[in-house]
């Protein structure tokens, strides 16, 4: 059976969680940029906010594929995963102890 604790244990899937964390303040970046480029500015700063994005969003669909596949049969649906997914990036857990 599928326990939950067992993705807070996988080093893939920290990295998708911190990926979505570092993306959410690329779409405050983007948000800033559309702000700028509304106001007659040069559209840099939304070029480095989508940049971040897209770099974020690679790094954590890699993550979280790579921990999909670690996980033993029955594997959890790609549903339950996406809303774990998002409960953990604002909800801070404490780093399980390594043996």
């Amino acid at each position: 059976m599928y326990d939950p604790s067992e993705l807070d244990r996988s080093r893939h899937w920290r990295t998708a969680v911190w990926a979505l964390r570092v993306g959410y303040a690329g779409l405050a970046v983007v948000m800033v940029g559309l702000l700028v480029l509304w106001s007659g500015s040069t559209p840099w700063v939304l070029a480095v906010g989508v940049g971040i994005w897209l770099a974020c969003a690679g790094v954590m669909a890699t993550g979280f594929v790579r921990t999909l596949g670690e996980l033993p049969e029955p594997r959890p649906g790609f549903w339950p995963m996406r809303a774990k997914l998002l409960r953990d990036t604002v909800h801070a857990r404490p780093t399980p102890d390594r043996d």
